[in-house]
């Protein structure tokens, strides 16, 4: 009878806190979604955001000469930040990216410290007394940071769709992310209010009887410990670890409720009163009472916490992929993988980032995305699972890239020691994949952020340097960032530099990079030099010479030849069944003999000059050759008044089933890869880094677009002939892959059209 009622209770207040829970969401999410329409209905909101950002950087950056205060916060806020990134390798099974941690971070700057303050100042309104009071700055203090600190967490579990499929490894980099921002701003109060002679000299944190008391050290786990230097006989690690192994302790009892009772709750208040005595001790030195300390010792006298942590830490994560693997046949593995463990994760991620940077965030991403879905598809509740879709698309479009790398390195793997023994020096091309890679970043990003990185090198500079040294440190990163495609042109093949001229171009090149504005001299000599080429030769100072790669010259127009007309250009093949080299019987038709009862007149398109004017939306069969003259591609139509690429693919017969294994030839998704994905991925590269010139096909246009003209489009549109839902999925997926690889590109199809 009893427990009947308790059940009826408890699911009331379940009831009615799920209630409270929905009713604010909506809330907060009805006013985002306002936001965002507002932002989009009016874009002067954004500019006016956009305007104050920048001179809020500048003011920032001009402050770093003249106001100390603000290079002591540039150097508090690059310790805190290095605290975090720690907590972000250690926290291996983790799959909150890195905004919603930096929001942790926020919250701790802008909500915990605030109201944490309001706190001790509403107690002492009430009870009076100051701040410096035992009672207050050892007992009182103590217990609400370690409190408050938890709240974000307790938020995020409170209103979050994905709450109940957090990692454990989640569960630390919260608690870290959150106390990384509260001392942050503590550390930062104090830099500002120890100020003078003394603190200069000694630091802000120097005391006469303690010596240093607060460290920060570059080749320390987790910097920014309190400890006396002079005869120390106790410590605290500090608010970011201590919060992390409560955060953590937290998700290990929720992780082990269902199968245990709800007395295991205790576990994490055991750890909140080993922080809370961990900071009351450190706080209320020879002022608390000797019980107090003695339990104290019992624990370590705070030098045990941090090894607790990681011990707390090691565990977690071995759980966590520990139950990944349970489920790891619902998961795609890479050819060749191992069970799921972090060291491999690890180790593929740091090879890429020093590799390539653009494959170090396919791994990140992929290896992030399978946890999330691992951990939805084990824990997560009805809520959680509606985001497995999306997690899914995601991790499919991350596991095409990652596995086709995975495999490439697997068989580069075999044959390494036959290509070493080949190539002997092939170590400058890897070298120079690296300025590549570079270039095709710096490529990518828009011109504020460009600014944004160059101002940020000049202020970091300047914490060493003087201004002019750090001025040229960072016209260095931009001349370097934005001259990737030639300083590896240059690694790849040395000899470029023998010659007079190029070494000559390559010095100017430099010069020009180190200067102020100097980028922009260039970029503006290399748009005006076609303008000045037929300047040139129109006053005759220039003479027609060998293009430095070799192109098919059209045959003269008055050249008459089996394919040919007396009048002008090639004619369609009237007669296909007869060879090119054959001439073709029979006479022409009368319509194609020249009229010589009619006075001679210019057909449509020609100029006073006697050469062709040519439709510039229709360039047909544009191919681009490399500087062997070898064809590296093509595009099927080039319109210059648009600047669109247009590609036509044939999708007959897709679905058309081999008699020998029952199957289709090929799926869409495995059509639309190749043809859509494959090619253009190819197509762009070799476009951007490899192409020497352009040249017509003969069965193309016989004019067509320079290779600086086609260079500036980024608009692709591919026409497919067939038309079914599957295929229209597998195109969008295809494409929305090319947006994430090339966000300065966009691409669009048609469908139902013949190519």
């Amino acid at each position: 009878m009893f427990r009947g009622s308790d059940q009826r209770e408890e699911a009331s207040v379940t009831s009615t806190i799920w209630q409270l829970r929905s009713g604010i969401r909506d809330m907060l999410e009805a006013a985002y979604r306002f936001i965002l329409v507002l932002i989009k209905k009016y874009p002067f909101i954004r500019t006016t955001y956009t305007i104050f950002s920048w001179i809020s950087l500048i003011v920032f950056i001009v402050s770093l000469f003249v106001v100390p205060d603000s290079r002591k916060m540039l150097v508090q806020y690059l310790w805190s930040f290095y605290v975090l990134i720690q907590f972000w390798v250690l926290c291996r099974s983790k799959t909150l990216p890195w905004k919603p941690v930096a929001l942790f971070v926020l919250s701790g700057v802008l909500f915990v410290v605030p109201f944490t303050a309001l706190t001790m100042n509403g107690l002492h309104a009430i009870f009076g007394g100051r701040t410096n009071d035992t009672w207050s700055v050892a007992v009182m203090t103590p217990i609400f940071e370690e409190l408050w600190k938890l709240l974000p967490l307790g938020a995020f579990l409170l209103f979050s769709r994905r709450a109940s499929a957090l990692s454990l490894g989640d569960y630390a980099l919260i608690g870290g992310a959150t106390g990384v921002g509260f001392q942050l701003m503590e550390e930062l109060s104090r830099r500002w209010v120890n100020s003078g002679g003394f603190s200069d000299k000694f630091g802000y944190s120097f005391t006469i009887f303690g010596g240093e008391t607060i460290h920060w050290d570059f080749f320390s786990l987790f910097p920014g410990r309190f400890e006396e230097s002079i005869l120390p006989s106790m410590m605290t690690v500090g608010h970011p670890v201590i919060t992390a192994m409560i955060a953590l302790a937290i998700g290990i009892a929720h992780r082990l409720r269902p199968k245990l009772s709800m007395a295991v709750y205790l576990f994490p208040m055991i750890f909140l009163a080993w922080g809370i005595l961990d900071h009351a001790a450190y706080n209320g030195q020879n002022r608390l009472p000797e019980w107090i300390l003695t339990i104290h010792e019992w624990t370590g006298s705070g030098y045990r916490t941090r090894s607790a942590f990681l011990l707390m830490l090691a565990a977690a994560v071995s759980a966590d992929y520990w139950a990944l693997n349970k489920i790891r046949r619902k998961l795609p593995s890479l050819p060749g993988e191992l069970p799921l463990n972090p060291f491999s994760e690890l180790w593929n991620m740091t090879a890429a980032l020093f590799r390539d940077r653009g494959r170090f965030v396919h791994w990140l991403g992929f290896y992030r995305e399978r946890r999330e879905l691992g951990f939805i598809l084990l824990y997560g509740n009805s809520e959680a699972a509606g985001r497995g879709d999306p997690v899914r698309e995601r991790m499919q479009a991350f596991y095409r890239i990652v596995a086709g790398l995975a495999l490439l390195l697997l068989t580069a793997g075999l044959f390494a020691g036959m290509s070493v023994y080949a190539a002997g020096g092939q170590d400058s091309a890897c070298f120079a994949c690296l300025f590549d890679s570079l270039q095709n970043w710096w490529d990518r990003l828009e011109w504020y952020e460009q600014g944004a990185i160059v101002l940020g090198a000049l202020a970091l500079s300047l914490l060493f340097v003087g201004f002019w040294p750090a001025l040229g440190i960072a016209m260095t990163v931009w001349g370097v960032a934005g001259s990737g495609h030639e300083i590896a042109g240059y690694i790849r093949d040395p000899k470029k530099l023998l010659t007079p001229e190029n070494a000559a171009a390559v010095l100017v090149g430099i010069a020009i990079s180190r200067i102020p504005f100097g980028r922009a001299f260039a970029w503006a000599g290399k748009k005006g030099a076609g303008y000045w080429r037929k300047l040139l030769d129109r006053i005759g100072f220039r003479k027609p010479g060998k293009p430095e790669v070799p192109v098919p010259v059209k045959p003269k127009p008055d050249v008459p030849g089996p394919d040919r007309t007396p009048d002008g250009p090639e004619k369609p093949d009237d007669k296909p069944n007869e060879k090119p080299n054959e001439k073709p019987g029979g006479d022409k038709p009368d319509h194609d003999k020249p009229d010589d009862d009619k006075p001679d007149e210019k057909p449509d398109g020609d100029r006073d000059d006697g050469t062709t004017a040519f439709d510039r939306s229709d360039y047909r069969e544009v191919e681009i050759v490399d500087s062997k003259n070898s064809p590296i591609g093509e595009f099927d139509q080039v319109d210059m008044e648009k600047k669109i690429f247009y590609e036509d693919k044939s999708a007959e017969g897709l679905h058309r089933v081999n008699p020998k294994t029952g199957l289709p030839a090929q799926t869409p998704q495995e059509f639309a890869d190749k043809q859509i994905l494959g090619k253009t991925r190819t197509r762009i590269h070799n476009l951007m880094n490899n192409a020497a010139t352009t040249r017509p096909k003969a069965t193309g246009t016989p004019e067509v677009p320079t290779l600086d003209e086609i260079r500036t489009i980024r608009d692709f549109v591919f026409r497919l002939d067939g038309d079914t839902p599957a295929l229209r999925t597998a195109v969008e997926n295809s494409m929305n892959q090319l947006r994430t690889e090339f966000p300065d590109y966009t691409f669009n199809a048609t469908f139902g059209g013949k190519p």
